[in-house]
Order: C-alpha cells, then sequence, then structure tokens
C-alpha cells in the first residue's frame, strides 16, 4: 500500500475526507504506523446525492422516442448485470441491421436537459437557394448562445464537407443527404442541444419523415418564404446563374421544384426591397421557443 503521511483520514460516506475523531467500531487499517478509517459518516452528506437521486428517479422515465426503439428489439437490462453473462440482451432487425439491441442508460434525455436547463429540439430551417437560411441559423445561434443556450448547426453545405461527402445532387443523394441530416439532428436533440439544421430540403415527404424521428413537439419547422426572383437576385454562389445557363441539372426552384411547407411552426417573409434583418428574423424565432417553454429545463 502507498505511503500515507502521519495522520488519520477517515473515509467517510460522503466520497471525501472528513477529520472526525474515530468511532469505536470503524474499521482500521495500518499502514507502517499510520492509520486509515473507514468511518460510518452519519454526519457527512454525498455531494453526489442529488445526481444520483435524479438518475434513479430517471430510470422510470419512458421517452417516446426510445420506448418505440425499445420495442423492435425487446426487453433490455437498464443495469450492468449483464456484464456478468447472466443476462441476454433481446435482438431484432431494424432496416439492414440484424442481430442488434437497443442499450438503455439511466442518463436520459430530461437529465441532460436538467444539466443545460433547456430543452432539446430541432429547428429545421428550409427555404430555396439564397432565402437566407444559413444567415438566419448563424443570427440564431448567436442570439441563444447570448443566452446561455447551447446550440450547434447542421448546415446543408457544411455536412457535404465531411458526413455526406460521399453523396451527389442526384435525386436519391439528395434524399439520402436529408435523412443523415435528419438523424444527426435527432441525436443533438437527444443530447439536449438546440440543433439548427439549414438546409433546401425541397420536398415535404422528406421533412415529415424528419419530423417524425423526434417526440411531436420537438421538430419546428421554419419556412424561409421568399419569393424566386428574390432569391436570384442575391444569387450568393451564383447557381442560377448557372442553372439558367443550363450547366447545372436540377437545380430547385428552376427545373426541379421546391414544396413550401403546408403547417410549418414559423414563416419568415421576405420580399420587396425591404428586408427584415437577420437578427429581427432570429428574434421571431428565439420568441417562439421561449413560448414553448424550450430556453429553460
Amino acid at each position: 500500500m502507498a505511503a500515507v503521511p502521519n495522520q488519520t483520514l477517515n473515509f467517510c460516506n460522503s466520497s471525501t475526507f472528513c477529520s472526525q475523531p474515530t468511532p469505536l467500531k470503524a474499521a482500521v487499517f495500518q499502514t507502517g504506523g499510520k492509520k486509515l478509517q473507514a468511518c460510518g459518516g452519519g454526519a457527512a452528506r454525498s455531494s453526489f446525492a442529488a445526481p444520483i437521486k435524479a438518475m434513479e428517479a430517471s430510470e422510470a422515465t419512458k421517452h417516446a422516442n426510445g420506448a418505440g426503439n425499445q420495442s423492435l428489439v425487446g426487453s433490455v437490462s437498464d443495469d450492468c448485470s449483464g456484464c456478468s453473462g447472466k443476462n441476454t440482451l433481446e435482438v431484432g432487425t431494424v432496416g439492414n441491421s440484424t442481430n442488434i439491441a437497443w442499450h438503455k442508460c439511466t442518463v436520459e434525455k430530461c437529465d441532460r436537459e436538467e444539466l443545460l436547463n433547456q430543452k432539446g429540439c430541432v429547428i429545421w430551417i428550409t427555404g430555396l437557394s439564397g432565402s437566407g437560411k444559413s444567415t438566419v441559423a448563424c443570427a440564431l445561434s448567436r442570439a441563444l448562445h447570448a443566452r446561455g443556450k447551447l446550440t450547434y448547426i447542421l448546415d446543408g453545405d457544411n455536412c457535404r464537407h465531411g458526413l455526406n461527402r460521399d453523396l451527389s445532387f442526384k435525386a436519391e443523394d439528395r434524399s439520402e443527404n436529408i435523412r443523415r441530416i435528419g438523424e444527426v439532428a435527432k441525436l443533438f436533440a437527444d443530447a439536449g442541444v438546440i440543433c439548427i439544421a439549414s438546409l433546401i430540403s425541397p420536398f415535404r415527404k422528406e421533412r415529415d419523415a424528419c419530423r417524425g424521428l423526434l417526440p411531436e413537439g420537438d421538430f419546428i419547422e421554419v419556412y424561409m418564404d421568399v419569393p424566386l426572383q428574390v432569391c436570384e437576385t442575391r444569387d450568393p454562389k451564383g447557381l442560377y446563374k448557372l442553372a439558367r445557363a443550363g450547366k447545372i441539372k436540377g437545380f430547385t426552384g428552376v427545373d426541379d421544384p421546391y414544396e413550401p411547407p403546408l403547417n410549418s411552426e414559423i414563416v419568415l417573409h421576405q420580399g420587396g426591397e425591404i428586408c427584415d434583418s437577420p437578427a429581427v428574423l432570429a428574434e421571431q424565432v428565439t420568441s417562439y421557443l421561449e413560448r414553448k417553454g424550450y430556453l429553460e429545463a
């Protein structure tokens, strides 16, 4: 055993050292003339009591998302008893993945939300190229950061630098691009983060599929309602010009359709010569989040 300085140390149930007198029935460990005592520690309260109670309470919590996944694979133990090999996990098939099981943890979404003092959700900003999606996403992230809220932006172009770099702009690849971003956004929301997804996502069916990944209310669709002519005038990447010249095929708004949302939670109108600033548009989204209680645990 490692040498301990000339002193008596009491190991209390508080997970800290205490300097109270040695109780009569305490276990005493001799270490070369030095004593380490495990005391009853009745007066010492654990600094981890509250988190542990929160974790224990969360075991009884059933989230719609987690419950849905678990139903696919059967009952799975919540503790670590499976490490001994005594319990057998029931496995199932999801999509093309076979022999998989949902592993549940006692730290759940509500625990992470309490830690962050906010509610995880996905803010899905959709609109034509040049409608200002990325600009509003950054302004919103900045506004929420100023309030002490944790956000993360999943920008369509940014995700194609890594996660979706293997995808082209063919119809099937564009669909897969949206599906992947939807799944990642779901994970961020489950982590308690306010995730801001910013991409054209032209078809209602695909946006609705992403909505269906989350519990009701946690997918907030923001429609950038900006006329095509305004977007073409902006044309920040020069893509409309290339599409009109026939150098880009299947460009949304030119030779490929865009289906505006029918029942989006938020519509940000932009038209004419006078447009609201990104900060003003972001404030509309922030106000919605505040009213719905997403900015507190």
